[in-house]
């Protein structure tokens, strides 16, 4: 029979002992390959919130590129519901009756696996290979094992590995406090997680009072106002609510700042203002609030820091976290003199990129009424929405 590792997990984030395991477990037992399986809504992590799954994902993808004989199943991640291991092995030990499939955990699995959903079905169905990476004593390993097999049945075997006293959970600390976990991840996983802000908790971790201190009161309420729009339009459509949080809270950062200390941060920035900019003082706060959410409050994810900048003209091919908070800003509940705003909150509700479409189209009219400045970008979104959703 064919002979195929599984290993499991939450993967919040991949760390360098998930990899050295399977890579011992594929070398010593012969396998033709070993499937990563991330979680989708696993049942015993509901203490936490886990970071969302396409996250996890990429974090796996860039984790193992380098080997070809380890590949991903998103299968857990796609199915609905909580994800049990019986189930999920059941699954595929149906779908491939010619293969041997030897499923890899960690010593600390070992010993909550008598607690797990139904461990009899899990250990009938798969040998068990496990890698003792938090260096147990031996004895106390094979003890463990024994009370297993004669409790459950199955098989039970150990994969010999180096020493890695590494955990997610430890990982994810380290970055909560601002400290190095680099040698934990690998390149390219650290450079993700840098790059789109996850775990850290520095900064941000009491944003909703820095901005409170900031802004004036009326501009707060507004913004708690886009908040609450944004993570209700998140929840929606399945966008990460903590991202839509951390920009609706930051998109009017700037919005209280003199002209001329907007001017002087986007050119502090390299990021000049343009005439069409200059000319629209309600356009130019959201390019400085991109900036100062960068710089001061520590932000690094490009969506975000995009969703702040065009939350006022739009942008054609705007990313979902985009057009949430295009939207939120526009219908959040302290809004009531914009025409056609009841239509617009409930389309807001049924499709985003129609619900964008009648925004720009009232915003370019309200615009033309009143003879102020039209921004470019604007007259952009509402043509590019119009021609996608057929809107007159």
């Amino acid at each position: 029979m064919r002979k195929i590792g599984i290993l499991g997990g939450t993967f919040d984030p991949v760390h360098l002992a998930h990899v050295q395991l399977a890579k011992c477990a594929y070398e010593q037992y012969c396998l033709e390959m070993v499937l990563f399986l991330p979680a989708g809504d696993p049942p015993h992590k509901t203490e936490r919130q886990i970071a969302p799954a396409y996250r996890r994902l990429e974090m796996l993808r860039l984790a193992l590129k380098e080997y070809p004989y380890f590949q991903i199943s998103e299968y857990e991640m796609e199915k609905q519901g909580h994800s049990y291991t019986a189930e999920t092995l059941e699954y595929f030990t149906q779908m491939h009756p010619d293969v041997q499939f030897y499923f890899i955990v960690g010593a600390d699995s070992l010993f909550s696996l008598d607690s797990w959903y139904s461990p009899e079905r899990c250990l009938n169905q798969a040998v068990f290979l496990v890698g003792n990476r938090m260096k147990r004593s031996e004895e106390e390993v094979d003890r463990q094992i024994l009370y297993l097999m004669e409790r459950f049945g199955g098989i039970i075997q150990k994969v010999d590995m180096p020493d890695m006293e590494i955990s997610s959970s430890n990982i994810r600390e380290l970055l909560k406090r601002g400290q190095d976990a680099s040698l934990y991840l690998s390149p390219a996983v650290c450079d993700y997680i840098r790059q789109n802000h996850l775990y850290y908790q520095g900064p941000a971790e009491n944003l909703t009072m820095l901005i409170k201190k900031r802004l004036p009161a009326g501009r707060f309420l507004h913004t708690l106002g886009v908040v609450e729009s944004a993570q209700g339009l998140a929840r929606k459509y399945g966008m990460d609510l903590e991202r839509a949080r951390t920009a609706a809270l930051l998109h009017d950062v700037a919005k209280p700042l003199p002209t001329e200390e907007i001017i002087r941060i986007c050119e502090k920035a390299r990021d000049p203002v343009t005439k069409d900019e200059a000319a629209s003082e309600k356009v130019l706060h959201a390019k400085a609030g991109a900036i100062i959410a960068r710089d001061e409050y520590g932000v690094r994810d490009t969506e975000i820091l995009d969703a702040i900048r065009y939350h006022t003209t739009g942008r054609p091919h705007m990313t979902l976290l985009e057009k949430i908070i295009f939207i939120a800003d526009y219908i959040e509940p302290g809004r009531s003199k914009a025409p056609n705003l009841d239509r617009i909150r409930r389309e807001a509700g049924l499709d985003l990129n129609r619900c964008v479409c009648m925004i720009a189209r009232d915003t370019l009219q309200h615009l033309k009424e009143i003879g102020a400045h039209i921004d470019q970008r604007t007259e952009e979104t509402f043509e590019y929405y119009k021609n996608i959703t057929n809107m007159q």
